[in-house]
């Protein structure tokens, strides 16, 4: 139970007590009915009872008969006084209390939006959370693929490199061997005219062999005199020279 049930309940505990049963203000001159002991404001039960011919208590309906016995008391009056003063200072108490529990009611209606904000906030907090952690787990799938495809860029990388120094090499040995072949067609080249000039020479020593193996034979059995290249000397016959290749006719 709050505040406020505690109010209304101590309220409507007192309330019969102070209050006109007709006019439902606080008892003025306070006017009790003998026979049920119901209390009103002098002035409204006489009022009331004044316009009415069968008179009855206004409250619980009781038969007053032609006379109502009316106690007036200076002691109830007192009392009443006194209840009245309590009811105010209750009533004031009351309406402090009031005014408090619609302030805590206004705090915790506060509260209760700060708690919900809260819940709000704890519950985008979470959501947060969860995309961090997925944001997390992708970067973290991605880190991994990256790895994997670096690792695949440098086995790429180093067998391009391995290409690519093959390749280099096969061209070096392409060279060479290109220079090589020019080489050996440049010997080859110059052989072949060395051999056309030996072939020249040799046919010219075939063509001189022949003329030298004719002037023999004509001249072997004749007087001719011969000049030896070398000794300068006379030869009758050519078989005396000790240089028979080297030998000049002389006329």
């Amino acid at each position: 139970m709050d505040i406020d049930d505690e109010a209304t309940v101590r309220r409507s505990s007192i309330a019969p007590c102070v209050t006109c049963g007709l006019c439902g203000g606080i008892l003025r001159d306070a006017t009790t009915v003998s026979e049920c002991l119901h209390s009103f404001c002098r002035k409204c039960i006489y009022e009331k009872l004044e316009d009415e011919d069968n008179k009855h208590c206004p409250t619980c309906s009781a038969d007053l008969a032609c006379d109502p016995k009316l106690r007036e008391f200076e002691n109830e009056r007192a009392q009443m006084a006194a209840a009245c003063e309590r009811t105010r200072i209750l009533e004031e108490r009351l309406q402090r209390e009031f005014e408090i529990s619609q302030s805590t009611a206004r705090i915790l209606e506060r509260i209760d939006a700060y708690i919900g904000r809260g819940q709000a906030l704890e519950a985008e907090n979470a959501r947060l959370r969860e995309a961090l952690e997925n944001e997390r787990a992708d970067k973290a799938a991605a880190f991994q693929r990256t790895r994997v495809l670096e690792g695949r860029l440098q086995t790429e990388s180093e067998r391009i490199q391995i290409e690519s120094e093959i390749g280099q090499k096969v061209e070096a040995a392409l060279s060479k061997l290109l220079q090589d072949y020019q080489d050996l067609v440049l010997q080859i080249s110059v052989s072949s005219k060395e051999l056309a000039m030996l072939r020249n020479s040799f046919d010219m020593l075939e063509k001189e062999n022949t003329v030298y193996k004719k002037s023999r034979k004509k001249f072997m059995g004749e007087d001719i005199n011969f000049c030896c290249l070398m000794c300068a000397a006379p030869v009758k016959n050519l078989r005396s020279c000790l240089f028979p290749s080297l030998f000049l006719l002389c006329c």
